[in-house]
C-alpha cells in the first residue's frame, strides 16, 4: 500500500524546512534488510539518530550520526532540545517509557501500523511500508539544503551521553 501522496508533501515539506532534525529509530525497522533504507535517510539530510532499545544497531554505533539508545528521559533532552523536528521512525507506543513528551519540535512520524497511546501528536503520519515510505519521500526532498548540523557538535553530543 502507498502511503497518502498529501501526507507526504506535508511531511517533505517540513522535512525540507527543518534544520535541524533529529531521528528517532524504533523497533518497526526490526525486518532483515531494512536498515539500509534508514541509513541512505538519515546521511542524505543529515540527522541524529537515537535508537529505542528495540531498534539499537540498525545504525552502527561508531556511526557519526548514532546517539545512542532513546530513553525518553532527561538524558535526551540535550539532543532533541536543539530539534526544529523530531522524525519518529517506526516508533511505537511501548518503547516510550515516559508518559509525557517534554520536547517542543514538531513531529512527523513514519509508521508499520496505526497505534494510539502516543505521549504527542504527530503533525503529520505517514503509515506503511517504511522502505517504501522513504522511497516515496526520496524524490520529495531532492533539492533540499542540507540540516545545519554541525558534526562536530553531534560528536560532542555524543560522548556527552557516554557514546
Amino acid at each position: 500500500m502507498l502511503p497518502d501522496s498529501l501526507a507526504l508533501e506535508r511531511a517533505a515539506e517540513l522535512i525540507r524546512a527543518a534544520s535541524r532534525p533529529v531521528v528517532i529509530a524504533g523497533a518497526q525497522w526490526a525486518s532483515p534488510g531494512d536498515d539500509g533504507w534508514l541509513r541512505a535517510f538519515v546521511e542524505a539530510l543529515p540527522a541524529p539518530v537515537l535508537a529505542t532499545a528495540g531498534a539499537k544497531g540498525l545504525l552502527p554505533e561508531a556511526h557519526p550520526l548514532a546517539l545512542g539508545i532513546f530513553t525518553g528521559a532527561e538524558r535526551d533532552e540535550a539532543v532533541l532540545g536543539l530539534a526544529d523536528l523530531i522524525i519518529a521512525c517506526g516508533l511505537s507506543p511501548q518503547e516510550l517509557d515516559s508518559p509525557g513528551w517534554p520536547h517542543a519540535a514538531p513531529v512527523v512520524r513514519f509508521a508499520g501500523p496505526a497505534c494510539s497511546g502516543l505521549p504527542f501528536t504527530p503533525r503529520v503520519e505517514l503509515l506503511g511500508d517504511l522502505p517504501l515510505i522513504l522511497a516515496e519521500l526520496a524524490p520529495r526532498l531532492r533539492g533540499r539544503t542540507q540540516a545545519d548540523w554541525d558534526m562536530f557538535q553531534i560528536d560532542r553530543l555524543k560522548k556527552a551521553r557516554g557514546g
